[in-house]
């Protein structure tokens, strides 16, 4: 449900350029990474969320990060924060390819 709710949150944003949003989704990943390797060390939410704009790409991969825990383990914060990246850019392509 979390990949359906992304790949359709990304095909309307792809659809509809904003001027702030990522373009591709190489700048969609490092956009993922970014947010998510904040939220393994620990930034707010709140905080997180300043960050875009209501409705944006930005705040629905900021939700989608905080709705995942955080790890104390530096390499599982690694390793997910890489899953996270590629999650998105899986996401990202199959909307772009129509899949």
């Amino acid at each position: 449900m979390k990949t359906l709710i992304a790949t359709l949150t990304l095909m309307m944003a792809l659809s509809v350029p904003a001027q702030a949003e990522p373009a591709n989704c190489e700048q969609i990943a490092e956009l993922a990474k970014s947010i998510m390797t904040a939220r393994q060390k620990g930034v707010s939410m709140v905080e997180m969320m300043g960050v875009g704009e209501d409705g944006s790409l930005t705040e629905v991969i900021v939700v989608d990060a905080y709705e995942e825990g955080r790890y104390r383990v530096e390499a599982n914060q690694q390793r997910r924060i890489a899953d996270f990246r590629d999650e998105w850019f899986m996401a990202c392509y199959k909307s772009r390819k129509g899949n």
